[in-house]
């Protein structure tokens, strides 16, 4: 997943970057960043200054690994826990309920673990992959060297 965004503070003494992501005039419509909210912050490495321009890129796949992590293991854990519940409990409703919050709270302390588990590994982290002086223009932000879906 690619976006870009605006410098809008650097801490020289840490390296990090505050970036804003505002869409650029050239995104209006092209759609290559998934075409989602582009406004937002973020802190990174990078070695920049505030109002440069920058492409922020999460590591191929790991965006699509991470939102099922956050989505589908919750409610696959609801869903598990209301159908032991319910078993469990003949289909008494308490039981039901408590087997339903047992499994979400479960599933949310497994996405915890998996959080520190894989915080600050490379492969998982958002990286600064270009730093533009000024606003890019369209020819700027073409992802991977590949015309955008705006250029065809």
């Amino acid at each position: 997943m690619t976006k870009f965004g605006q410098v809008l503070a650097y801490n020289e003494n840490t390296g990090i970057a505050t970036i804003g992501y505002n869409r650029p005039d050239a995104c209006e419509k092209c759609g290559a960043c998934g075409a989602q909210s582009h406004q937002g912050t973020i802190e990174l490495k990078a070695d920049c200054k505030p109002g440069d321009w920058v492409r922020v890129e999460l590591p191929q796949g790991r965006f699509l690994q991470a939102t099922a992590l956050a989505y589908v293991l919750p409610l696959a854990g609801l869903l598990g826990g209301l159908l032991l519940g319910f078993l469990g409990g003949g289909g008494a409703d308490g039981p039901t309920l408590l087997g339903g919050g047992l499994g979400l709270g479960i599933s949310l302390l497994l996405l915890w673990l998996n959080e520190k588990r894989i915080q600050g590994r490379p492969e998982w982290t958002p990286r600064v992959t270009r730093i533009y002086p000024e606003k890019p223009s369209l020819e700027d932000l073409q992802c991977d060297g590949k015309p955008t879906a705006f250029q065809r």
